[in-house]
């Protein structure tokens, strides 16, 4: 976990997304959804430019227990209320501490660790050995998979959300996940 995907070795060619694909898989539902801020602009020569975000003011939010415990039937709005997860930090020893950009807006964790109030400091809750999922990986191998061909969107364990942008792509992934699960 916490794979330097981003560094010069060659040698590992594109190796690393199968490793990050056989990560997510193995760790699964140790999942957390990545919060971007609102976006910042900021005057260029040629107008405006979307400014960086800070990793610092990226939030985290896991499962709680008794959420992840029970598979939730499909809702009418769809997703999972967020009364059923609890906000969570990276550990500062994470590869993914400093990291402000994810193509993918989840990340997978190996263990979880409460770390107790102290002075004025609330108590909060860490993340350990965080890599960035995929999300073929969370499609393929993750939870029970609900369709909405409506909306176009697929949800992995009514939680984990994604747009099919078409009703074909939704039912690709639906006869993809079949033909996985018959493995």
């Amino acid at each position: 976990l916490g794979f330097d995907v981003a560094g010069e070795d060659s040698r590992l060619g594109s190796d690393w997304r199968a490793l990050r694909a056989a990560t997510c898989a193995a760790f699964y539902p140790q999942i957390a959804k990545v919060d971007r801020p609102p976006k910042e602009y900021t005057e260029g020569i040629a107008g405006a430019v979307e400014k960086q975000a800070e990793a610092r003011k990226l939030r985290y939010f896991v499962l709680t227990d008794s959420a992840s415990d029970n598979i939730v039937d499909y809702q009418p709005q769809g997703w999972r209320s967020r009364e059923d997860s609890m906000r969570a930090f990276l550990h500062p020893s994470s590869l993914l501490f400093k990291e402000a950009n994810y193509t993918c807006p989840y990340v997978v964790y190996s263990s979880k660790q409460a770390q107790e109030a102290r002075d004025d400091k609330p108590a909060r809750l860490n993340l350990s050995e965080a890599s960035e999922a995929s999300v073929f990986a969370l499609l393929l191998f993750g939870g029970r998979l609900r369709l909405d061909m409506q909306q176009n969107e697929v949800s992995v364990d009514s939680w984990i959300a994604f747009s099919g942008g078409s009703t074909t792509v939704v039912a690709l992934v639906e006869k993809l996940r079949a033909e996985i699960d018959v493995l």
